[in-house]
């Protein structure tokens, strides 16, 4: 039993191929961890989409090179390190007995500490922004817009921060009340509160990807991020705070509509108060309701407005 649970660990944990050893921080094969480096070096990740259409392709030693869609999705899940390859300095000499393209160096470990945070935690977001099959246009967003960063590292930031907010939007997306209304009023509402609804989610995050923030240097976007993560909301109450962002009334294409969106904002609150009520706090429903008007206010110097308008129209588009 130990012997087999010892052959275990020894295999890729992308394709459950022979492994090679450590690549990227995941035990994987050569295939596989060189497969990985070029997709990420040559950026070939947003033009990769599924070939069945689904994105849930199997990924095993003899189906590996079928979908890199999927094959690249699982290199993600399994914690590859995106930020480990976008460290390297270039290709590495290899020995004639391995091809050890993409083994961590003593520099990579030394850069660990300071890294662990954006590299893991971009990497499980980018999986997650990427697992439909149709890639928003973020790439040729980046290239119009001139606010375009120039260097690689500012170009890789500011590509996470396009699919954290793709993810946000998704999730506004398939908020219940929101998902009922017509696709022409969702898309009108999106267009006027993404913003609030990235800062939202964003600052909440399961993991911790501060330092994705961090890395972009902007200190405007650190802070609106900071002061949101104080709202400190559970999952229950960050739905009804969503719900709130998404359901005002003065953003109906009509009077049925309003309607309509009075209705899903008054049952929100009313649940959100009786949620807070059962907790026992009495101060949280009005706090949480003084944070989303503080939320609302910022929606406008908030520094993602200049920063992603040239591609959240086809961003939208896209969900």
């Amino acid at each position: 039993m130990a012997d087999l649970a010892h052959q275990k660990l020894l295999l890729c944990q992308v394709c459950g191929d022979q492994s090679s050893g450590k690549h990227y921080g995941v035990i994987c094969c050569d295939g596989c961890s060189c497969f990985f480096k070029r997709s990420v070096r040559k950026g070939n990740i947003t033009a990769y989409s599924c070939i069945a259409g689904k994105g849930n392709c199997i990924i095993d030693k003899a189906r590996r090179n079928w979908c890199p869609f999927c094959r690249f999705q699982q290199c993600l899940k399994v914690g590859m390190n995106v930020q480990a390859v976008q460290e390297e300095r270039g290709p590495r000499h290899q020995n004639a007995g391995a091809l050890n393209c993409s083994a961590e160096t003593p520099k990579t470990m030394a850069k660990a500490h300071a890294t662990k945070r954006l590299s893991y935690s971009s990497s499980v977001m980018y999986c997650y922004a990427m697992s439909s099959p149709l890639t928003p246009p973020c790439s040729g967003g980046l290239k119009n817009s001139t606010l375009s960063p120039q260097s690689n590292e500012n170009a890789f930031n500011f590509q996470m921060l396009a699919q954290i907010l793709v993810t946000c939007l998704r999730q506004a997306k398939s908020n219940e009340q929101f998902r009922t209304l017509s696709r022409c009023q969702q898309d009108a509402i999106l267009h006027l509160v993404w913003s609030e609804c990235f800062v939202l989610r964003a600052s909440h995050w399961t993991l911790d990807i501060s330092a994705v923030f961090e890395a972009c240097g902007d200190v405007a976007l650190q802070r609106i991020i900071n002061e949101a993560k104080q709202i400190n909301a559970d999952v229950m109450e960050l739905n009804f705070l969503e719900t709130l962002i998404l359901c005002r009334k003065e953003y109906a294409l009509n009077s049925e509509y309003a309607s309509l969106l009075e209705s899903f904002s008054n049952n929100a609150l009313l649940a959100l108060a009786r949620y807070t009520a059962q907790q026992s706090n009495w101060l949280r429903f009005g706090s949480l309701l003084l944070a989303l008007r503080q939320l609302s206010l910022r929606r406008y110097e908030c520094t993602l407005t200049g920063l992603f308008r040239s591609i959240v129209k086809d961003i939208i588009k896209t969900l």
